[in-house]
């Protein structure tokens, strides 16, 4: 039986340890990691998950993109998430969402980067101009 509980706990805890996917974000409650705000709007969550599985939560994706750059540079990033501007406190993969800029003061951070599903989801905020739909690697 304690056998079964040791393995059991051994397996969670690997699992948990390795894991990619990113922890809710805990809105009204966490803090941005980078600037030390609480985490409010949930239009703007983001969050990196390290090698070792620990989420790193932040209030806006200007925050998120100036630690990632320190953290890639420690090759310290497994995955990197963003909240879903049109579905908030939805995560998506960074690396697939697409930004568009919803204008100053309209974030956090005030530099207004909005996370979308796809190039598509820009009709719906009113953005016509695809040059202004950019891609992660286009924020760094």
């Amino acid at each position: 039986m304690m056998r079964r509980i040791i393995t059991a706990f051994v397996l969670a805890l690997a699992a948990a340890c390795g894991s990619n996917k990113p922890q809710p974000i805990l809105y009204d409650a966490d803090a941005c990691t980078f600037c030390r705000m609480q985490i409010s709007d949930p239009r703007f969550g983001a969050e990196i998950v390290t090698r070792h599985g620990k989420p790193i939560k932040f209030d806006s994706i200007e925050c998120l993109v100036s630690y990632y750059k320190q953290a890639r540079a420690a090759g310290d990033v497994a995955s990197v998430w963003v909240s879903d501007f049109t579905h908030p406190g939805t995560l998506i993969d960074a690396s697939t969402a697409r930004f568009v800029d919803v204008g100053p003061g309209r974030a956090p951070m005030g530099r207004g980067w909005a996370a979308i599903p796809n190039a598509g989801a820009a009709a719906s905020l009113g953005i016509s101009d695809t040059t202004a739909v950019k891609r992660w690697s286009d924020l760094l």
